[in-house]
């Protein structure tokens, strides 16, 4: 799997909508987002967000070409 960079500033923008969302994951999850955050120097709620944002747009990319190849 290739790693990619994480953007972290890209983060720290906050949107004007923003909301608090408060979800349950399991304990090995929570400890590789601690571990990512030492290792970036960044906060666990800029890792969650950045993981996200990643994982929405790889979904979009492979929609799109699902899309693409059906026509």
């Amino acid at each position: 799997m290739e790693r990619r960079k994480l953007r972290i500033a890209d983060s720290k923008r906050r949107s004007p909508a923003a909301r608090l969302m408060n979800v349950k994951i399991p304990v090995r999850v929570s400890d590789a987002i601690t571990r990512l955050a030492k290792e970036f120097g960044a906060t666990k709620t800029e890792i969650v967000l950045v993981l996200l944002k990643a994982g929405l747009e790889k979904v979009a990319k492979v929609r799109a070409a699902d899309g693409r190849k059906r026509r």
